[in-house]
């Protein structure tokens, strides 16, 4: 069977749609199967972006004049000609792909909560999506909360079309060794001049990551208890930053704003850092959440949408509407070490149950259904 796959992101900037499409590239590539694989590109992918390698993976570079034009012509024309059996894509459904296409839908955050979306972000997403849903042959969803939200939000849809496929974790994200421990320390010092304890929050600077919460709650804990730490907060700007950045400036130094921070020194920061505070208003799966436990980083985090599912009974939940409860939270587990390391090794044992092979091998199991029924 010939699989085509739009591939844009994965050289795309460092968020969790480039996790997901990277990881599950190398999750096909560990999977045994006879199947081809086209992964359609509007440049070709640097060598530095170290993709999977792979003989049954043909890159096709598609040219076009902007992204809209790519997705709704040249993508399904360069499909048809190279005669894919099913197709796979984010979000959108190309109306002209003659194959039938898998959708995976990551979150439908812009239909929940719309005002945290620019406008016309969110009615693009508002007016696209329903159409697309109808017109794949099947969709995927990265957790049960995501295919619950799909199936509430848009009745009508066949409860057996909507599949839930957890994301992976990417290998970097392991238990550090001693001598990795020590590395951590030098890089949490001397790349991001944090020299003290430090609480770290991961994620795009964008209202629903519900950053401002966050900071007066560190605040007021770390006022009232008498705490050495810092809050370390690590991502780039997002949209509706100006609420976020103006609280991080108004934090003085309890804050330490690292900006971007690329995925090879992620592990460092969840290695060094005495806990994750990731107080999310909605997630398809939180990423930042599974990565942390991987590496035996203690996890603070919302108890809404996919992050209970997620954390399982590795972290502790909080409201992320309830500064009080985060405020009691973060001094319970800072001045606890004890309870650190008690989360630090559940959220290793729950964090074994995310794998890219797992995940390609349910989403194969996808591609082939809805290529029978082509």
């Amino acid at each position: 069977m010939k699989i085509g796959i739009d591939a844009r992101l994965v050289a795309g900037r460092n968020t969790g749609d480039r996790t997901y499409w990277r990881g599950l590239l190398t999750g096909l590539s560990q999977t045994p199967s006879d199947h081809e694989f086209y992964l359609y590109v509007r440049r070709d992918p640097a060598p530095e972006e170290q993709l999977p390698l792979d003989e049954r993976f043909h890159w096709r570079v598609i040219p076009a004049a902007n992204e809209r034009l790519w997705s709704l012509t040249a993508f399904p024309f360069a499909a048809g000609k190279d005669r894919v059996d099913v197709a796979h894509v984010q979000y959108t459904v190309p109306p002209l792909m003659r194959a039938p296409v898998v959708t995976t839908i990551a979150d439908i955050s812009f239909k929940i909560l719309p005002q945290l979306f620019p406008a016309k972000d969110a009615f693009l997403l508002g007016r696209s999506i329903p159409s697309s849903i109808r017109r794949a042959a099947a969709v995927i969803g990265v957790s049960e909360s995501t295919r619950n939200d799909i199936l509430t939000y848009y009745p009508g849809t066949p409860p057996e079309k909507v599949h839930a496929i957890y994301n992976g974790i990417e290998s970097r994200y392991r238990p550090r060794t001693v001598i990795e421990q020590d590395l951590d320390r030098d890089v949490a010092k001397v790349r991001y001049t944090l020299d003290k304890p430090f609480v770290l929050c991961v994620g795009l600077l964008q209202p629903r990551k519900n950053v401002p919460l966050l900071l007066r709650a560190f605040t007021r804990a770390r006022n009232a208890a008498g705490l050495p730490h810092v809050l370390a907060v690590a991502g780039r700007r997002g949209w509706l930053a100006k609420e976020t950045e103006n609280a991080i400036a108004e934090a003085g130094d309890a804050v330490v704003f690292l900006g971007y921070v690329p995925d090879d020194d992620l592990p460092s920061l969840y290695g060094t850092a005495d806990a994750l505070a990731f107080p999310s208003l909605y997630e398809g799966f939180g990423l930042p959440v599974a990565e942390a436990m991987a590496c035996g980083c203690p996890v603070i985090c919302g108890n809404t949408s996919s992050l209970p599912e997620v954390a399982g009974d590795a972290a502790i939940l909080v409201s992320p509407t309830d500064e009080g409860a985060w405020t009691q939270a973060l001094t319970r587990l800072l001045t606890s070490p004890e309870l650190r390391r008690s989360l630090g090794a559940r959220g290793i044992e729950q964090a074994r149950r995310f794998s890219w092979r797992t995940a390609a091998e349910q989403t194969l199991a996808v591609y082939e259904a809805a290529a029978l029924r082509a």
